[in-house]
């Protein structure tokens, strides 16, 4: 029951640290490590609190009229094919070698959630047909590796890749993303899963934090000053990144 509840606990930070600066899986991944999990469960078991989250945004989006189709749909099998791809790679790499890649995207994880807000939001007009449709499947193609490959901080690239190269704005490319979890999440959890690299209770306790530290975040941080949280929640991020580099 201790357990379940930390688990829970770990959650409800990782949904903290999404609402406000994003990257929560930077810290979700390590903790999970901590207490004792080998990487790649570590990963696979994070995968069941995602696949949760994507539901949930997919639907909070679509019911606000932020839908995007069809080119949600091509963008996401596009990324759900590199995905499959990423994760294939990921199991075939050794635990500790895949902790040390961790703890160094940790640190650029970091430097993003600093750098996030100064961005510029584009409010032009669409790139998403002609040669950008192409050109979008390419990157997301490519970003789709990286999230199944690890996922930690794919968020930052899907809306960064949504605001330089399609030309969303921050909403836009936030419901570009919450499709994309979701469908490169089904095929990679399931991937892990079947190596038996998925504990689902635990699995289920970070999804049940996740969900409620996101929902009390939304209403807490109208009032937070976000610059200030975005130093904090960055330089814990290098913390554990530090400890993950040198942790046996």
């Amino acid at each position: 029951m201790l357990s379940y509840l930390l688990l829970i606990l770990t959650g409800m930070i990782v949904g903290f640290v999404n609402t406000l600066a994003g990257g929560g899986s930077s810290i979700l991944y390590p903790i999970l490590i901590f207490l004792g999990m080998p990487i790649h469960t570590a990963i696979g078991t994070s995968r069941v609190g995602f696949l949760a989250q994507g539901v949930f945004s997919v639907a909070g989006f679509k019911s606000k009229g932020v839908f995007l189709f069809p080119f949600n749909l091509y963008v996401a099998l596009a990324a759900m094919t590199g995905g499959i791809l990423g994760a294939w790679i990921s199991l075939q790499v050794p635990g500790k070698d895949l902790t040390k890649i961790l703890a160094f995207i940790m640190i650029m994880i970091a430097v993003l959630i600093l750098i996030q807000s100064k961005l510029k939001k584009q409010h032009t007009h669409h790139r998403i047909s002609g040669k950008w449709l192409w050109i979008s499947f390419i990157v997301y193609f490519l970003i789709g590796i990286y999230g199944g490959f690890i996922q930690a901080g794919m968020g930052f690239m899907i809306i960064l890749a949504g605001s330089l190269v399609n030309r969303f704005n921050l909403t836009e490319a936030n419901s570009i993303k919450a499709l994309i979890v979701l469908v490169l999440t089904i095929p990679t959890l399931y991937m892990f899963a079947v190596k038996g690299f998925v504990n689902w209770e635990a699995g289920i306790a970070i999804a049940i934090g996740t969900a409620t530290g996101s929902w009390l975040t939304s209403r807490w941080s109208v009032h937070a000053n976000e610059q200030y949280l975005r130093i904090f929640i960055a330089s814990i991020v290098v913390l554990l990144a530090i400890k993950l580099w040198f942790y046996q």
